[in-house]
């Protein structure tokens, strides 16, 4: 049986990019849920903190590379291979590699690579943008 589907006998909540702003994040570092269809968890434990201010610098850089996601998407090709980002895969589903947009976001001027890129790919991981589905890689 899949993990999703066990998750769902056992009714445990799915997250669904419901928290879109810093202080949502803040406020449910503890609240159980679903990522992905992986087992019932919170962020605070998948990150091993629950200090305020990682998750508010996850949500800034997380800002940063929705809105360079975008606007790569307006003229992104697949097969010109040229992407700042990493993208690969089609303009409507891209995978974005985690060590190339972090190097072309600045990410280090955010706080710890670990930390952030996991808050960031949990939290926002298969969600639809304005130009496409965005994907993390490694």
């Amino acid at each position: 049986m899949a993990r999703a589907e066990r998750n769902e006998e056992k009714n445990v909540k799915n997250y669904n990019y419901e928290w879109q702003t810093d202080e949502e994040i803040v406020a449910n570092a503890h609240t159980k849920r679903s990522f992905h269809g992986r087992e019932e968890t919170t962020l605070a434990d998948i990150i091993g903190t629950d200090d305020a201010e990682v998750f508010r610098q996850a949500h800034k850089l997380w800002l940063k590379l929705k809105e360079a996601f975008n606007r790569e998407g307006a003229d992104y090709d697949p097969a010109l291979c040229n992407s700042i980002l990493g993208s690969v895969g089609s303009k409507e589903c891209r995978e974005v590699m985690r060590s190339l947009w972090w190097a072309a976001l600045n990410g280090d001027e955010y706080g710890d690579y670990d930390q952030l890129t996991a808050i960031i790919e949990m939290l926002h991981d298969g969600e639809d943008l304005q130009t496409g589905t965005i994907r993390f890689g490694s």
